[in-house]
């Protein structure tokens, strides 16, 4: 007998590297169970964590320039993120990348902190008192949920989902609520795991390739800017918000623009 409700699956090919690739995307693909991705108001059970949290106490221990995980402060200049931006961290997690753009973004910018599980949202609050971070404000909210994230339309100049994808079961959902968050030409940061790694990393089944992040957002609103490596086992993608009737060159091109605009009022500035 048939399936009377077939799994989703999405297939393109993009050019990753000068080269054509065919992506088979499973769109419902649950994740192994565990603590991942818990409801409002659960706490993790005593000694387990998430992946994310588990690569923050190896980078603790290992020291920040361990090659193995992706660095924050590193990576944290490579997203196109400037000063003054308002910003939001996306599944947050213990908070490591938000503490870094907070940097970023300066005194007169603005990090949110999303995240579902509320201790780990204490965590980083707590940090950023203790550091004298002013410009951190922390959101418990659901990013799967249509509107979960409390944040208004169109607020933000940017957003970070770091090792976020793959933790979560509506992909696309996050990724809408990234685009209604974001303001036109804004800019959407995708790091991942590479690779599953012997179990280093996510579960083999929830690792979501550069391939697979790539198609996900360029069918969700997004246009491709640019790729880095993120780490010995992690890759990053830049990514443009589009609107309604623009093509990915188009807003490619605005976005070069208002750089060079950026770089030449900077420069005469401070020529004055």
């Amino acid at each position: 007998m048939a399936n009377p409700h077939p799994p989703r699956q999405r297939s393109g090919t993009i050019s990753i590297g000068g080269q054509e690739i065919t992506v088979n995307v499973n769109l419902d693909a649950k994740k192994a169970k565990g603590p991942i991705h818990l409801g409002g108001g659960e706490k993790l059970p005593e000694g387990i964590v998430d992946a994310r949290t588990q690569q923050d106490m190896h980078m603790s221990v290992a020291g920040e320039s361990s090659s193995s995980f992706s660095n924050p402060k590193q990576n944290a200049y490579r997203l196109g993120f400037k000063e003054g931006m308002k910003v939001a961290d996306l599944g947050s997690g213990s908070g490591a990348y938000t503490s870094v753009l907070s940097d970023v973004v300066g005194t007169t910018g603005v990090v949110y902190a999303v995240d579902v599980q509320r201790d780990l949202l204490t965590r980083i609050q707590n940090n950023a008192t203790r550091e004298g971070k002013e410009n951190i404000e922390i959101i418990w909210g659901d990013m799967e949920g249509e509107n979960g994230v409390g944040i208004k339309d169109e607020l933000l100049d940017g957003v970070l989902l770091s090792n976020t994808l793959f933790q979560v079961d509506d992909k696309i959902a996050v990724l809408k609520e990234a685009w209604r968050l974001l303001r036109p030409g804004g800019t959407l940061a995708v790091i991942e795991w590479k690779d599953s790694f012997g179990g280093l990393g996510p579960a083999q089944n929830m690792v979501v390739t550069q391939a697979e992040a790539t198609l996900l957002c360029t069918d969700n609103g997004f246009a491709l800017r640019s790729d880095f490596k993120a780490g010995e086992h992690h890759y990053g993608l830049v990514f443009i918000k589009m609107v309604a009737g623009e093509t990915d060159k188009e807003v490619l091109a605005n976005t070069h623009k208002k750089e060079d605009n950026f770089i030449s009022h900077t420069i005469a500035q401070e020529l004055i």
